[in-house]
């Protein structure tokens, strides 16, 4: 994995899991719909983070040397799905977050 690339992971990880644990300290006076939304996107992370050290630890550099070589689509195909779930944990870790500042 390019160092660019790592350096961005690295941000946006640090990014989404100070705001997932600041909300996880407040989530137990939340109301009942914010737990269920909270629960499932901390379960979202869960899977998002063990799928990255995953990847990052299988294979380092030649995880995305073989990505390339099996094609260039197969290289954006991932960095789209995970471009999608970041977009998806900071919407929703913003948004509970929005409401817990409104009670």
């Amino acid at each position: 994995m390019s160092e660019e690339m790592q350096d961005t992971l690295d941000k946006v990880y640090d990014d989404l899991k100070q705001l997932r644990d600041e909300i996880g300290l407040k989530q137990h006076l939340a109301s009942m719909e914010l737990r269920d939304q909270w629960n499932e996107l901390d379960s979202e992370w869960s899977s998002w983070t063990h799928q990255l050290g995953k990847s990052l630890k299988a294979e380092g550099e030649n995880l995305e040397k073989g990505l390339r070589e099996a094609g260039g689509a197969d290289l954006r195909k991932i960095e789209i799905a995970t471009r999608v779930v970041i977009s998806k944990l900071k919407r929703g870790f913003k948004e509970i977050a929005d409401k817990l500042a409104d009670e």
